[in-house]
């Protein structure tokens, strides 16, 4: 069974490109392209400024890593080949022309990330450990 890697996503673009997105990370059976092992996500916030451009906050969690679950390269879902109707951050980005940020935490492995992608193209790609606090073992009370 894997660790559960909890993320939080700010999707940006058209409406019908935001949807597109959403149902990569919730529909499997009825979407073209999704991606790995996405166990939920689930829209909190939604607006459309003036112009058009629709945002939203998800909340989810999937399996391991947002990178080993929505990333390229080596350990990832996407790239080791075995689905063929997998998707990434980078491909899903430049396909729908839309800017994601996505931060996570995965208390198990104590590790935190943040990715940030625009239209294919990755703007930021940053982890690292939590802070862990642990008991005093010997002045506990």
């Amino acid at each position: 069974m894997a660790n559960c890697c909890d993320f939080e996503m700010v999707v940006r673009g058209k409406s019908e490109d935001v949807e597109i997105f959403y149902k990569y990370l919730t529909d499997y059976d009825n979407s073209p392209k999704y991606f790995a092992r996405i166990f939920s996500a689930e829209i909190v916030s939604d607006s459309v400024a003036e112009d058009g451009i629709r945002t939203v906050k998800i909340l989810g969690d999937c399996a391991w890593s947002v990178y080993s679950c929505m990333c390229e390269g080596k350990h990832t879902y996407y790239s080791d080949g075995y689905d063929k109707n997998l998707t990434s951050l980078r491909e899903a980005t430049k396909e729908l022309n839309l800017e994601v940020e996505v931060r996570s935490t995965e208390s198990g492995l104590n590790f935190w990330e943040h990715y940030r992608y625009k239209d294919g193209e990755c703007l930021c790609d940053e982890e690292g450990e939590l802070p862990c606090d642990c008991f005093d073992m010997e002045n506990a009370a």
